[in-house]
């Protein structure tokens, strides 16, 4: 379920500008001469050029962009656009192969101009970069590498299209044409520079250490991380906002690969000391456990436009599975530090009594605040407690508080249990504005 926003709106035409704008350039200097085809696969090629270019915008998980959409629709958006700019960009030299046989020589790359070497070069990274971002769980390549890999053969595929483009010099006769690919070439590649160069540099004095770790009979472990400097992030602290997420690292390296994101599970009153449960399976969150009280990690955030609205009357539902239930805990616990009346309900899906995530932080949470807990469990083990159930459209109808169209709904899980989620609210007539999801696996 897609909902724009005023915001997300603006956004979607800054980028349909900034990649046109190549094509308007190009169209100025359009040969008649040369056919249309030519000067249409010429196009697609710039404009390929422009869409992979600004993926460097997209995923440099910059707050101004991230903020008013969300990190998850940003990330979304990256991927999405990924396949029509790698169709525009094979395109283009495929139709020049097509319609002149001459093409096919430059595909020689050891008798080919540097132009030619570089378009091939271009080609096969850009394939390459596709190809182990669909197939990297299936060739089983660590999420690291898999983050390192991507961002040298996007880097390798820009620059190398780009030194194309200008050794072509087709479309760029002009002087102030080459400047502005020049300057375009620049801002992307320095936007790269900026993530994984100065921004690392920038979180060595924001360095945490590991403050406490609890690892939980679910598979889970509870890990509280303490700011070693206090003062790194001013007077105010570290700022987020209940339900946010942050990319953490366990090396002794800002400039580590191996960021992972996972979401805050502290309230956001606490600003020096930031606490998160995590569900071990591959990578960091296999290497949680294995972690020891006073090893520094790095924090790059926060981020994530899936937040605790301002309201502080309105019920509150919060419909999450599994370890989507962090971000939620999250917003319980700001509550409680609040000392806010607010009514709660919070809908858990479990497989059984003894993999509710969170389940202590939870009942403490019922002690503090005016909240309802229904859980659902698919496999119950106690013979008391009703057979399987599921977290379907069924119990959120049957379960709706009596104050339900003045609600907000937060919901956080599977992508299958959060479409269903907010599909059964919609049906129920909730106002799509009230209904609020973060999707998890969107790297």
């Amino acid at each position: 379920m897609i909902r724009l926003k005023g915001s997300s709106i603006v956004w979607i035409v800054v980028y349909v500008f900034v990649v046109s704008v190549p094509l308007v350039g190009g169209a100025i200097n359009l040969e008649h001469g040369r056919g249309f085809w030519l000067n249409f696969s010429i196009a697609l090629g710039f404009l390929s050029l422009a869409m992979l270019g600004a993926q460097f915008v997209i995923a440099a998980r910059m707050q101004f962009v991230s903020g008013p959409l969300g990190m998850d629709t940003v990330l979304a958006f990256h991927k999405a656009m990924a396949y029509p700019a790698t169709v525009f960009a094979l395109m283009h030299p495929l139709m020049l192969l097509v319609m002149d046989a001459k093409y096919v020589q430059l595909l020689n790359v050891v008798t080919s101009p540097l132009r030619a070497k570089l378009a091939v070069l271009s080609a096969i990274a850009l394939v390459a970069l596709v190809l182990l971002s669909i197939y990297r769980q299936r060739l089983h390549i660590s999420y690291k590498v898999w983050q390192l890999s991507h961002w040298l053969l996007a880097l390798t595929v820009l620059v190398a299209a780009m030194g194309h483009v200008l050794l072509v010099n087709y479309y760029l006769k002009d002087p102030w044409q080459r400047v502005t690919w020049q300057v375009l070439t620049v801002l992307f590649v320095g936007l790269g520079l900026w993530v994984r160069v100065v921004k690392p540099l920038l979180r060595y004095r924001q360095r945490w250490h590991v403050a406490q770790i609890t690892p939980h009979a679910d598979g889970t472990a509870s890990l509280e991380l303490e700011l070693v400097n206090k003062a790194s992030y001013g007077a105010k602290g570290f700022q987020f906002k209940a339900g946010q997420f942050a990319w953490i690292t366990t090396k002794n390296s800002p400039f580590s690969f191996s960021y992972n994101p996972f979401s805050i599970s502290s309230s956001a009153l606490v600003t020096d000391r930031i606490g998160f449960t995590i569900k071990g399976h591959e990578g960091f969150s296999a290497e949680v456990a294995h972690l020891q009280v006073g090893n520094i990690l790095y924090v790059d955030g926060p981020y994530g436009g899936f937040h605790l609205d301002e309201e502080q009357s309105a019920p509150l539902v919060l419909i999450g599975a599994g370890v989507g239930v962090t971000p939620l805990v999250s917003m319980l616990e700001t509550l409680a530090d609040q000392q806010s009346a607010r009514p709660c309900h919070l809908w858990l899906a479990s497989k059984n009594e003894d993999s509710i995530v969170c389940q202590a932080q939870i009942q403490r949470l019922q002690k503090r605040l005016s909240l309802a807990v229904t859980h659902v469990f698919s496999s119950p083990l106690q013979a008391m407690s009703k057979p399987g159930m599921r977290l379907d459209a069924a119990f959120i109808l049957h379960n709706l508080p009596p104050q339900a169209q003045a609600a907000s709904y937060f919901i956080c899980g599977p992508a299958a249990m959060m479409e269903m989620a907010a599909q059964s609210l919609l049906h129920a007539g909730i106002d799509s504005q009230s209904i609020h999801h973060e999707r998890f696996g969107i790297v």
